[in-house]
């Protein structure tokens, strides 16, 4: 169960991996950006692994390893931090340079930067690249943000029987007259889908590489 970046998460960097992107923007190295989405990513599947590792400790028939739970838990939160964090940076990344194609400059602001705002935009709207994968980006929101807001978040104590699997406890705002919202998603779903939204992205990137360089 990884993300597939085209590398393990404990490789070199690969020139294999490399697309020309620009290097020199008023939002900086492209080129640098890319990387560094590649290496977030890298991290996100070592906290996959431990979210495993420690998931079969708490479920194996074996002593349970002190922590065990929490450290399943703080990987599965690790994972989604770098998930998010990586797509939001694709998304402005792609946004970025489409808008440089349609102008032939880059926008003075980047409006849409984050999942949240691809969420926002009406669907005839969205990047063709990102279209067809807001199930994922509306996980990841929902998530990332119970995790990051939700005072009652922290109050759950549950694991998964069957699989590792993320558990979120949301309540929008922190407001009482809010209706909480519960979140349950197999960790190996949560990679599936990620997946084929990363792939969508890098072969945009790949595309307008090759247009461009």
């Amino acid at each position: 169960m990884i993300i597939d970046n085209g590398k393990q998460p404990d490789e070199p960097y690969n020139i294999s991996l490399w697309l020309w992107l620009p290097s020199d923007t008023p939002y900086g190295n492209f080129q640098l950006k890319y990387m560094k989405i590649v290496q977030r990513l890298d991290e996100a599947n070592r906290k996959i692994a431990e979210s495993c590792y420690f998931w079969n400790c708490c479920i194996g028939e074996s002593d349970l390893l002190a922590g065990a739970f929490e450290r399943h838990i703080f990987s599965n939160e690790s994972t989604i931090y770098m998930l998010r964090r990586a797509a939001d940076e694709l998304v402005s990344l792609i946004w970025c340079l489409s808008k440089f194609e349609e102008t032939g400059s880059y926008p003075s602001k980047i409006k849409i930067d984050c999942l949240g705002a691809v969420i926002a935009q009406p669907e005839c709207e969205r990047h063709e690249a990102l279209s067809q994968h807001i199930e994922i980006m509306n996980i990841l929101n929902d998530i990332a943000n119970a995790f990051k807001h939700s005072f009652i978040n922290s109050d759950h104590t549950l694991i998964g029987a069957g699989e590792p699997r993320i558990h979120a406890l949301g309540l929008a705002y922190n407001k009482l007259s809010s209706e909480p919202e519960f979140y349950d998603v197999p960790l190996s779903t949560l990679v599936e889908k990620y997946n084929n939204f990363y792939r969508s992205c890098v072969d945009w990137l790949r595309s307008y590489s090759q247009n461009n360089r």
